[in-house]
């Protein structure tokens, strides 16, 4: 019976240092691919002690190497690691001073528990692992030289402790078994340095949170290490939390003279507060590829933290003589902590050395980014309308907080080609939705008022306000452009009144094109003007350019002249429905109608009618007169919403004919269109208009 008893004492003591043995081994790559080097040791009565890691990494002195051990005591008594030590010498037989990381708290290890001793030392630049050669001992006063040689680990000329990507190293951080991973290698290739950002991913899978040690971060190359620093500072303060997985954001810069090949991220911890060395907890693989043609997307860290930046579009907009080039792009918090908006500085590169300077605009109201959030940023710089480029590139930088002089390069961003402006269909709506102007704009006709040389051709459009509060709209530049590529700045005409929501305001496009010009197939280019201080609302004479261009195709003109119900300016429409004429001494005109109002206007500019009577074939015009409605100029007849008649007496000696015309215009910048027209006689019973 106790010999059965023994047995199954035995066999309880195994199986538990075997589990607990298990639980301390870092379950990682390099263990898996390395468990020749890592192999355990006897110590006797069930105790065992186990290399679990190895590392060298370059330092100012050289090299530092360290080694890790595992030791469980599976007796019953205390083992004093006094008693225990590794020693270290190279191939050729020189030998090394091994220092205990926190010696002061290694003295003993309890019965059914295990310590961690990490060893580690300084070495020359040029030693390599496979030179080196790892020995525990025991203090043995009993054999001559006074220690015991226990066991002795050599490395192979494969050896690697690089956690291979895709995979995750086991690390201990104060008790708890953290699971690290390489998460995203980002390098873009700038002027004089690579970009570099890397993340890395860490899962507690401990019972309690443990504090992110004060590591130190590397990238190494075959140039040797180069700092990165965490992006956010909530990433560096993050506590690791069970179960949780946190990322890591890492940043910095290498010389474009460094060889790209075999890079790898390396994290290290100072050997203690007294101490210059720093020792490697993990080193991972960071593969990467650098796309030589540019990226239209990136990210960069400044002060105050992590944004992503994509180059959405590079549109080329006419501008007088010239043409202006917009470089749109998306700015997005993907970070938890709320940013402040960047204060951008863009320069554009076109062809490799022609150098553009750019105005940077940002949206109305645009402060800042909450976590999640995105907003868009312009570029905009000058070129001459007549060159073509073949390479496009964006410079982004910020002023230097520490020298207001200098700037500080944060990003590049290509896209080589032209972007094409958004078409708009006819009878379409562009809605645009950017902070500070979100507002819908259709078109709602076409005119052309008839000139001598010249016709003045008309775009008229709706303008709905999409905000929440009443505003006014943009400072509108517009482009009229024919199918073969002729471009004819478009003067606008709108008001300077608030716009409430959901409120519309009409504003009108026109151009003075020669006669010849086919108006039935150009298209209008319209966007939102900007000054020196940024966009630009109601009306300004001092534009330097304009954004957010879209192009609309234009419906074909109402040239029907026989319909006088319907008579349509601004936001009124007018139903004339009386008029007569006739002379008797004077000549004695009658003329009435009834107005509609259409109250979404909140904005406009066209209120007025011309009614002109004149014989057409000798070109006299008998009577003309301006219908004003709802408004006080003078010499003018005053109509308001509702039924209006007005009658007038007009001294005339013109000849009496047998037929005359009744012409209603509508003027714009002195020329008029013919809205209705019909023929009549004088009488003094006819009603020219039933």
């Amino acid at each position: 019976m106790r010999k059965s008893y023994k047995k199954l004492t035995m066999f309880v003591a195994l199986l538990s240092a075997l589990v607990l043995l298990i639980g301390v081994m870092p379950v990682s790559y390099a263990a898996q691919t390395n468990s020749s080097v890592y192999k355990n040791i006897s110590l006797g009565n069930n105790s065992y002690v186990q290399l679990t890691d190895a590392n060298i990494v370059s330092s100012t002195k050289g090299a530092t190497v360290s080694f890790t051990f595992t030791l469980y005591n599976g007796g019953n008594s205390d083992i004093n690691l006094v008693d225990y030590w590794a020693r270290l010498k190279s191939t050729s037989g020189t030998k090394y001073t091994l220092t205990l990381k926190d010696k002061e708290t290694k003295s003993k290890v309890s019965p059914r528990s295990s310590e961690t001793l990490t060893f580690y030392s300084e070495v020359g630049s040029n030693v390599t692992m496979d030179k080196l050669v790892l020995s525990f001992i025991k203090f043995d006063f009993s054999v001559s030289g006074y220690e015991r040689t226990l066991g002795t680990f050599t490395f192979p000329a494969s050896f690697t402790n690089e956690v291979k990507w895709g995979s995750h190293k086991t690390v201990d951080i104060n008790g708890s078994k953290v699971n690290m991973r390489m998460s995203t290698v980002n390098v873009s290739k700038g002027t004089t340095h690579y970009n570099v950002n890397m993340t890395f991913a860490a899962r507690n899978t401990g019972k309690s949170g443990v504090a992110i040690p004060e590591y130190k971060y590397y990238v190494e190359t075959p140039s040797g290490l180069y700092p990165l620093t965490v992006k956010s500072v909530t990433d560096n303060n993050t506590s690791f939390e069970p179960t949780v997985l946190n990322t890591i954001r890492l940043s910095g810069e290498v010389p474009t003279s460094v060889s790209t090949k075999n890079w790898s991220l390396i994290i290290t911890q100072k050997a203690s507060e007294e101490s210059t060395a720093e020792l490697p907890i993990v080193i991972f693989n960071a593969p990467f590829t650098i796309n030589n043609n540019g990226t239209t997307k990136t990210e960069f860290t400044d002060e105050n933290g992590t944004y992503n930046v994509e180059l959405q579009s590079v549109q080329r907009l006419p501008w007088a003589a010239n043409d202006k080039i917009v470089a749109k792009v998306l700015v997005a918090n993907n970070g938890k902590d709320y940013l402040p908006l960047p204060k951008l500085i863009g320069e554009m590169v076109i062809d490799s050395n022609i150098t553009l300077t750019a105005q940077t605009v940002t949206n109305t109201g645009d402060l800042g980014l909450a976590p999640g959030e995105s907003t868009t940023i312009s570029f905009i710089g000058d070129i001459t309308d007549n060159y073509e480029w073949k390479t496009f590139k964006l410079e982004l930088s910020e002023t230097d907080p520490d020298d207001s002089s200098a700037t500080l390069e944060l990003a590049e961003l290509t896209r080589s080609n032209v972007t094409a402006l958004y078409n708009v269909n006819t009878g379409g709506v562009y809605t645009q939705h950017s902070n500070g102007s979100q507002m819908s704009v259709k078109v709602t006709d076409t005119r052309t008022y008839s000139g001598d040389a010249n016709n003045l051709y008309a775009v008229y459009m709706d303008v709905t306000n999409n905000e929440t509060r009443s505003v006014q709209s943009p400072a509108f530049v517009g482009y009229f452009v024919t199918a073969d590529g002729v471009y004819y700045e478009a003067t606008i005409k709108k008001s300077t009144n608030l716009v409430t929501p959901s409120g519309k305001e009409q504003i009108v496009a026109y151009a003075k094109v020669p006669q010849s010009v086919d108006t039935a197939s150009m298209q209008l280019i319209l966007g939102e003007g900007f000054d020196a201080n940024g966009l630009v609302k109601g009306t300004s004479d001092a534009l330097t350019g304009y954004l957010r261009a879209v192009q609309f195709k234009l419906p074909t003109e109402n040239t029907n002249t026989d319909n006088f119900s319907e008579v349509k300016v601004g936001p009124y429409t007018v139903n004339f429905d009386y008029f007569s004429a006739n002379v008797n001494g004077t000549l004695n005109i009658g003329i009435g109608g009834t107005v509609t109002r259409d109250y979404s206007y909140d904005g406009f500019t066209q209120s007025t009618l011309l009614v002109e009577l004149e014989h057409e074939e000798s070109g006299t015009v008998l009577w003309s007169k301006t219908v004003d409605l709802e408004g006080e100029s003078e010499n003018s007849i005053h109509w308001e919403v509702g039924e209006n008649f007005t009658s007038e007496k007009v001294e005339t000696s013109s000849r009496v004919y047998s037929k005359y015309t009744l012409n209603i215009y509508e003027t714009l910048d002195g020329e008029k269109k013919l809205l209705a027209t019909t023929e009549g006689k004088f009488s003094s019973i006819e009603n020219w208009l039933e």
